[in-house]
This record gives C-alpha cells, structure tokens and sequence, in this order.
C-alpha cells in the first residue's frame, strides 16, 4: 500500500527527458566516502571558483558534482541499514565541478572539461538531501515504467546554497544521462 504522503510527493516530482546543451567546465576528480562529501565541496567549489575568476571567466550555471560508476538496481534495491554502511565504507567515484561560459585552463588537479550534449531524465529534488535517495528511487522505477535505460553516472546540479536557505527549500538538479530513448519518451513526463 503506498502511503497518502508518498503518493502525493511522487504526484508532485516533474521527471522528464530532456536534451542538455554541451558546456565547458573545470572539475576536480575524488574518489571518497558519501559522509566526506560535504567537507570535498566545502574546499573545491571556493578552489574551482577561484580558478575561474583568476583567468577572467565567469560560471555558467550552478555548481555541481557528476557522480560516477552508480548501480541503479542496487541503490533502488538497497535498504537503510544497507545504504549507512555502503555510505560508510564504499569510496564514490565523483567529479566536482562548475560551468564556465567560455573554456578556461585547469591548474593541477582542476582539470578543463568538455562535456558533450546529452539526452537526459531531469527532475529536482526538493527538500533536505538526506531525502534525495528517494528521488533517485522514484527515478529509477519512472525509468523502468518508461523503458528508458539509465547511464551508470548523474549529474547533481547545487541551485541554491545550503548554508542560507531552510532545509525544505534546498533545492537540487538532478541530470541521469540515457542510453536508449524509446520512440515517444521524450514526451513523457512524471
């Protein structure tokens, strides 16, 4: 039976395909825990902004981290006791980065990325993070019901700062490349 409250926040999630335009960028490769995550971005961001600004370009777009090497079935599948310990213990293949307007220069372990258009299922995520792994959830069985297959990475895109709004309002991109489209997919809409 699913409850009133998660029917209605599954009514409420807007996931669609969409195609994303290319864009250039600057990004630092980590491979770390989830719980060090937000102490890897507390450094990188202000480092890769920095690297930005020093060479006269601008952002373009929030920032974000690509999270790589994910297992859609096992994150779907995995329960809570499960996901603590792989938070734990398992090291997350992740590229922090930021969207620049312009292609600038990496600097030691900044390094300069092109990324190709890609077709993409979008949604946000609203609300505190610690709450996002039901919306790759719901994602993920969107996908299922559609016939659309999932890259092995996503895209998380940061559209405002959690350190100044209440938890409720953070809000947060979500990019999952695909790797087929059925014909009539990209009309559909959660």
């Amino acid at each position: 039976m699913v409850k009133t409250r998660d029917l209605e926040r599954t009514m409420s999630l807007d996931i669609r395909i969409e195609q994303q335009p290319p864009l250039h960028a600057l990004e630092i490769t980590k491979n770390a825990p989830m719980w060090k995550i937000p102490q890897l971005l507390g450094d990188a961001f202000p480092r890769i902004d920095k690297q930005i600004t020093a060479q006269g370009g601008d952002r373009a777009g929030a920032p974000y981290v690509r999270y790589m090497e994910i297992d859609w079935q096992h994150m779907r599948n995995c329960g809570p006791l499960r996901m603590l310990w792989s938070m734990l213990t398992s090291k997350q293949p992740m590229r922090i980065g930021m969207a620049v307007d312009a292609p600038v220069e990496g600097d030691g372990d900044i390094e300069a990325v092109a990324i190709e258009s890609l077709t993409c299922v979008r949604t946000i995520h609203r609300g505190p993070y610690q709450k996002v792994g039901d919306t790759y959830k719901e994602i993920v069985d969107w996908a299922e019901a559609n016939d659309v297959e999932l890259a092995d990475y996503t895209m998380e895109n940061y559209i405002n700062d959690p350190t100044t709004v209440a938890k409720e309002d953070i809000e947060t991109l979500i990019l999952i490349p695909v790797t087929n489209v059925p014909a009539g997919a990209e009309d559909t809409a959660g």
